[in-house]
């Protein structure tokens, strides 16, 4: 998709949210951070954070999940409206939100009844407890209010607590908050009248839902809209989504992967757009050009977004200004969201290697006296460095053995649904190809004696690492061939496949040549259920599903000992036997190229080895980290 966007663009034009106007038609959406000290209150790592997103242009910059009751233990490091002691705090972000002329936005809820089995806090919770629920979020929106927020978000999707009441699932209450449609819509109701009651309209009011829970006998759309029709005279703006989090397998369709569409919740905004009054915001892996063909078309009023922001956080300004094409792209790894709802850990992103540890790079000045750097390798961790030392007014020289920059990258973003990281991979090379501080020589492989040619300051060393192959003795015909050469077109396999390697490589595999027609097994030395246990959860899941709706089969617990002419042989515990294929395709990972590392290091007294070749490569958020890290130590 190409879509040019300048300040004239259709998500540029303000709008009135109740009583705010809001600058433009994009919603930072909320993203809890884990940056909070204990006991929820800011940290410096938080504020930083906090200025990072609201420099980005988006109109409305809205705080993660933020909880109404008051903290247990340490605060679950999320933000807290429990107390008025934290009114103080909530007023420092709104200012910071404020000094970039964007809304300040909150999402409230009640973190004590979030983890907790919905069947049991619907159905188990008396009226006296419903009634201090209503108490605990009115008494905190005011709060928000005394603080400086101009909204606030109530989330009443993905499972909270006010879907519970509505899921016609969960809800088998007897009394006025169940049974009928009318009753299982009430506990919203109530909610949303308690909250008016004390905060009036000086606090506009968004809502996010989720149009349908994607399970047998959850809430669905037709009923979802009749719901959202009860409660737009209560609120000034809807929020659509999708799914639950309470269900590892709905997860994907809530924060979409490069597995899935861009905009996948349009088609539900566009209904909700259709019956109701009130503005319609909608969530779902936009980017800002999905998101100005969808508002310009008046399919829906507004976007929320927050990956392209935390991949960079000046996205909406750069847009805006007509600059769009040097925003540095999102690739919907869901690091992010791993690092956060998975671990529990603070927000990290894959591309931008800034995001959460703000804090750690405070002044990000050039230096006073520059150095000449030098870096060897052309994939993603010394086209990280090279761009990160360029910014600090270093000089730089980057030399590339291949023709072409990229490195690992090329292959990873080789498949059609890899758009995600083509586009990041074109983004860095131009960035770095177009930077007047930076000398690129491609084709040049770097040896002791062009390096003292160079004679740099420094020496950052990005020679990536090796593919491991392992010799198959019975192969006399060629039926062995790397992943690589496959995803690159280098090499063609038959109709019958097996694919040696259930990491994300195998299985992306394994998905394109499914996709494909071709017959494909999966086979490893893990047990079925520790596949991608160490990966990126959510985007795992999605994989696997796509893989099932292929009818990819899986040999796990096995071991690949040879290849012949019938095809793969495998052992496992009592036995072994042959697979017959037409090809084995390894995907059995990499070494790093230590050797060229450490031979090219002894070249500048001053040199760091980084990305795949150090013993921290292994993704591309620790290549990133790890180049950006060190060239911000030059």
């Amino acid at each position: 998709m190409s879509v040019k966007l300048d300040h004239r663009s259709a998500i540029f034009k303000p709008i009135k949210i109740g009583s705010k106007i809001c600058k433009n038609r994009i919603e930072m959406g909320p993203a809890g951070c884990f940056l909070t000290a204990p006991g929820s209150r800011n940290s410096v790592q938080f504020m930083e954070y906090v200025k990072g997103i609201a420099e980005s242009g988006a109109g409305i910059i809205t705080m993660g999940v933020s909880s109404v009751d008051p903290p247990r233990g340490n605060g679950g490091r999320i933000l807290n409206v429990g107390d008025m002691g934290f009114i103080h705090d909530l007023s420092e972000i709104t200012d910071l939100i404020h000094l970039k002329d964007a809304l300040a936005s909150i999402e409230l809820a009640h973190s004590r009844y979030m983890m907790a089995p919905p069947h049991k806090v619907v159905n188990e919770t008396s009226i006296e407890d419903i009634e201090e629920i209503f108490r605990l979020f009115a008494e905190g929106a005011e709060r928000c209010l005394r603080a400086g927020f101009d909204m606030i978000m109530i989330h009443g999707g993905h499972g909270n607590v006010p879907s519970m009441f509505f899921s016609p699932m969960h809800n088998k209450r007897t009394d006025k908050y169940g049974g009928s449609f009318e009753n299982r819509c009430r506990f919203a109701m109530d909610l949303l009248d308690a909250i008016r009651a004390k905060v009036g309209d000086k606090l506009a009011i968004e809502y996010r839902i989720s149009a349908e829970e994607l399970i047998e006998g959850g809430a669905e759309m037709p009923e979802t809209i009749e719901f959202a029709k009860l409660i737009q005279d209560k609120i000034d703006l809807i929020h659509v989504s999708r799914s639950l989090l309470e269900v590892e397998e709905l997860l994907p369709p809530m924060f979409p992967p490069t597995y899935l569409p861009r905009a996948i919740n349009l088609d539900a905004a566009i209904e909700f757009k259709k019956a109701l009054h009130i503005p319609v915001n909608v969530i779902g892996g936009f980017d800002l050009e999905h998101a100005e063909v969808a508002v310009s078309a008046g399919q829906t009023d507004m976007v929320a977004m927050v990956r392209n922001i935390l991949a960079d956080t000046n996205c909406v300004e750069k847009a805006r200004r007509g600059k769009a094409d040097t925003i540095r792209p999102c690739v919907r790894c869901n690091s992010c969201i791993h690092s956060t709802h998975s671990c529990f850990l603070p927000i990290r992103c894959a591309v931008n290697p800034l995001i959460g540890r703000e804090a750690l790079y405070i002044d990000r000045s050039p230096r006073l006296h520059p150095k000449k750097l030098l870096v060897v390798g052309g994939g993603p961790g010394g086209l990280e460095a090279a761009r990160t030392a360029s910014s600090r007014g270093h000089k730089v020289v980057l030399m590339e053995k291949a023709n072409e920059l990229g490195g690992a990258l090329i292959m990873a973003s080789a498949a059609e649904f890899k758009k995600d990281m083509r586009k990041y991979l074109d983004w860095s090379i131009r960035s770095v190809m177009e930077d007047p501080n930076i000398e690129v020589r491609m084709g040049c492989e770097a040896t002791p004696e062009n390096i003292a040619e160079v004679a740099p300051d420094a020496l950052i060393i990005a020679v990536g690492a090796k593919p491991i192959i392992v010799p198959m003795p019975s192969d006399k015909n060629g039926k062995t061939v790397w992943v690589g050469d496959v995803e690159l077109g280098r090499a063609e396999v038959g109709q019958k496949v097996v694919i040696a390697g259930a990491g994300f490589t195998g299985l992306e595999m394994a998905l394109t040549l499914a996709r494909a027609g071709k017959e494909v097994t999966v086979i490893d030395m893990l047990p079925e259920e520790k596949i991608g246990a160490d990966g990126i959860t959510i985007s795992m899941t999605c994989l696997k599903q796509l893989l099932a709706k292929e009818n990819v089969k899986f040999r796990c617990s096995v071991k690949l000992e040879d290849v012949n002419d019938e095809g793969a042989v495998i052992s496992y515990e009592g036995g072994s036997e042959t697979i017959p294929c037409d090809n084995v395709v390894l995907s059995l990972g990499v070494r790093p190229d230590r050797a060229t590392a450490e031979k090219l290091a002894d070249c500048v007294g001053e040199s760091y080895i980084i990305g795949d070749s150090s013993y921290r490569g292994g993704t591309l958020w620790k290549t990133t980290q790890l180049a950006f890290d060190t060239a911000m130590r030059l």
